[in-house]
């Protein structure tokens, strides 16, 4: 018998067989043809299916790929369904729609043909350091300052001997004017040391003979005499006053002198500071060469991180200086990328010392000078030039001048003057190998150095506050590259450029004069027009180190001319 199975009657296990299968077959037909169809076509069209020959049957035929007017590999607005891919195996049937390729009309170079300025943001937006290539393209001005610090002083200084002394009457009688008296200093017999001359004189008023003037003391006595070349002794400063007559008269009754009573026996000697009543001596202001700054040394209107150290060597420098060997540390730091830093630098140098002793042979010592802050900004760039401007402020960290005379100062120089220091400097790069630099900056002194001086060696009191006179510096330069080696992996020079320059500095007043108490303060000239001519090579060693030797000559005479050549060599370290 066979059994027949009533369509319309329920039947649990078969109806439940039928959703298995119906489900595995929607599952087959997912998973090897919808997913294809939608990653090719995200919309089907509605348009009725065309019929006949030459249509394309079957799957991707009509309702799909056959709606897709040809040049066009997705329709407008489309999107591709999140995750739906072409299964792994799969093969393209033949006349479906190919994949879409989001790049296929990219026009792009490739990656072989990559060109850097398509990304390239332009000088306004880069970093001199990347953009504007290595020190090569901002190089520094090399410079020529001797840096001041040189005075001169002129006065007279005067040694005093002043001293209670018995007085033996070697002729004459007690209370005559016409009497000879004689001192002793060391106490011994017989009296002979110091001697009074002429007529002695009332100068109490009470009708008695209380003083008398002296005459100078021979070498031979054990009185004080001259203290060295060029001191002469004032008479008129060399008395001896009876003790009792003259300091205590009482009112309207002589009091006679006799012999072995006590006299106050005063006289002086007085020298020229410098030898002659006319001349004057050069002094060391504080810091000698390290005192005044010029911007343009070891300079250039670019920002940029770097450390460096500047030697400098002035042959026969001015006003009996002789040699003097000049080293300045100094580091500049970017605040502001491209377009601000700050630099400090600090000089020392092996010179004058700032304490010398009158008449004696000089004293050389290693001195530090004033340090100094430089602030500096870009104010406009491009790829051709470089505009920056800045204040530097030299700060006063010297020691001060003292001259002394017998362990005892005779002048102070106390060193409290801040000086401002306005720049500006403009590099313009005319091509890859030639460059050209100009600066101008002011020195002016915010406040004065106070003077102190006594021809005694007392107390020092105050003479007066001198103030440096302003100067003005006129820079430019010219940079030429010479060499470049064309294989970086050997030879130690990577890049020689070859710096000529020339440098004006001018005082834009006369001296300050500082005179009281028989004392002059004052620079050596009452102005100063420097010319000097400077040449040097730059050699690049590799990207962080460049060496640069120079030489700087006077081209004018007399006190323009502050030494006979100047060799120098600055290293730059460019982390």
């Amino acid at each position: 018998m066979t059994a027949t199975l009533n369509p319309l009657k329920r039947h649990p296990g078969t109806t439940c067989s039928i959703a298995l299968r119906l489900i595995g077959v929607c599952t087959i037909w997912i998973a090897c043809g919808a997913s294809t169809s939608i990653a090719q076509v995200p919309q089907p069209s509605t348009s009725p299916i065309p019929q006949g020959p030459g249509v394309p049957q079957g799957p991707g035929a009509g309702n799909f790929a056959g709606d897709i007017p040809p040049g066009i590999t997705q329709p407008p607005g489309a999107t591709q369904q999140p995750g739906a891919t072409q299964q792994p195996g799969a093969t393209q049937q033949p006349g479906a729609a190919q994949p879409l390729d989001p790049l296929q009309n990219f026009g792009g170079p490739a990656a072989g043909d990559f060109d850097p300025s398509q990304f390239d943001a332009g000088p306004g937006f880069s970093d001199f350091g990347a953009t504007r290539g290595s020190y090569a393209f901002d190089p520094t001005i090399i410079g020529d300052f001797f840096g001041g610090g040189f005075s001169s002083f002129q006065g007279t200084q005067t040694v005093t001997f002043n001293q209670l002394l018995s007085g033996s009457i070697q002729s004459g009688s007690p209370g005559s004017a016409n009497s000879i008296i004689a001192f002793e200093v060391g106490g011994d017999f017989p009296h002979d040391d110091i001697f009074t001359t002429g007529t002695g004189l009332d100068s109490s008023g009470n009708g008695s003979i209380d003083t008398f003037f002296l005459a100078e003391p021979l070498p031979s006595s054990d009185a004080p005499t001259s203290p060295g070349p060029g001191f002469v002794f004032d008479p008129s400063t060399a008395t001896a006053v009876h003790a009792d007559g003259a300091a205590n008269p009482p009112p309207g009754t002589p009091i006679i002198y006799t012999d072995g009573d006590n006299w106050f026996v005063t006289y002086q000697y007085n020298g020229p500071v410098g030898g002659t009543h006319t001349e004057s001596i050069p002094v060391p202001g504080p810091g000698v060469s390290t005192r005044r700054v010029k911007v343009a040394e070891n300079f250039s209107p670019a920002v940029r991180h770097r450390a460096y150290l500047n030697y400098n060597f002035f042959n026969d420098a001015f006003g009996g200086l002789g040699d003097i060997s000049r080293y300045t540390l100094g580091i500049e730091h970017v605040l502001l990328k491209d377009l601000i830093s700050v630099e400090v630098r600090l000089p020392t140098a092996a010179t004058y010392g700032s304490t010398q002793t009158l008449g004696a042979r000089q004293d050389r010592n290693f001195e530090i000078g004033n340090l100094t802050i430089i602030p500096k900004g870009v104010l406009l760039y491009d790829r051709n030039y470089i505009w920056s401007a800045g204040v530097g402020v030299s700060v006063p960290t010297a020691d001060d001048t003292r001259l002394q005379s017998n362990g005892q100062d005779l002048l102070v120089v106390e060193n409290e003057s801040v000086h401002l220091l306005p720049f500006t400097g403009l590099l313009y790069r005319y091509s890859d190998d030639l460059s050209f630099q100009s600066y101008m900056q002011l020195d002016i002194a915010a406040n004065g150095d106070p003077i102190r001086g006594n021809r005694v060696g007392d107390t020092l009191p105050l003479l007066g506050k001198f103030n440096d006179s302003t100067l003005m510096h006129l820079d430019i330069a010219a940079t030429k590259s010479i060499y470049r080696n064309r294989n970086r992996n050997s030879g130690l020079i990577q890049q020689a450029l070859f710096n000529t320059e020339l440098h004006y500095t001018a005082t834009l007043q006369d001296s300050d004069v500082v005179s009281a108490g028989g004392l002059r303060y004052a620079n050596l000239a009452s102005n100063f027009n420097i010319l000097n001519a400077t040449a040097g090579l730059h050699l690049v060693i590799n990207d962080k180190l460049v060496v640069t030797p120079a030489m700087s000559i006077p081209l004018r005479d007399g006190l323009d001319e502050q030494f006979d050549y100047e060799a120098m060599v600055q290293i730059n370290y460019l982390p």
